[in-house]
């Protein structure tokens, strides 16, 4: 008779919780990082935008112009307000996400140990029954010899 681990089924439930934390965390990690690169690409746009004002005010320039690149400068950082606290919010997404992967690793080691204790139990269980068996057949043939 086999090993059968009577828990299998929530082992291999647990299994799929952490395969699927796995996943989650990954695409957070990946949409984490997309969004960090158009946050350096619209801070790398600003400070383009800035340094052109700079230069284009020390040579002297219209009113107009002024006042445009003053809205599209403050345009721009309240974007990048934007981007960085959504950038913070999908940081704190990653790091659940980190934790409920820790969890459900957890979860599933337990399970793995127990049933390789409970495996353990049972071929220890049937060395005993084949000793005890071997030990009946060895006295029976003692018997038979006297």
């Amino acid at each position: 008779m086999a090993f059968k681990f009577k828990l299998q089924p929530l082992l291999k439930h647990r299994t799929l919780l952490e395969d699927q934390a796995r996943e989650a965390l990954a695409r957070a990690m990946s949409e984490e990082a997309a969004h960090q690169q158009a946050v350096e690409k619209h801070r790398q746009e600003y400070l383009d935008l800035q340094q052109e004002f700079e230069e284009k005010k020390s040579r002297g320039m219209l009113l107009q112009e002024l006042v445009l690149y003053e809205r599209s400068l403050k345009q721009k950082t309240q974007t990048l307000k934007g981007m960085l606290s959504k950038a913070s919010q999908l940081q704190a997404r990653t790091e659940q996400q980190r934790v409920r992967l820790t969890e459900a690793s957890k979860d599933k080691t337990l399970m793995e140990k127990l049933k390789s204790k409970k495996e353990e139990e049972y071929r220890q269980d049937m060395l005993r029954q084949e000793m005890n068996h071997l030990d009946e057949m060895a006295l029976l043939l003692e018997k038979k010899r006297l």
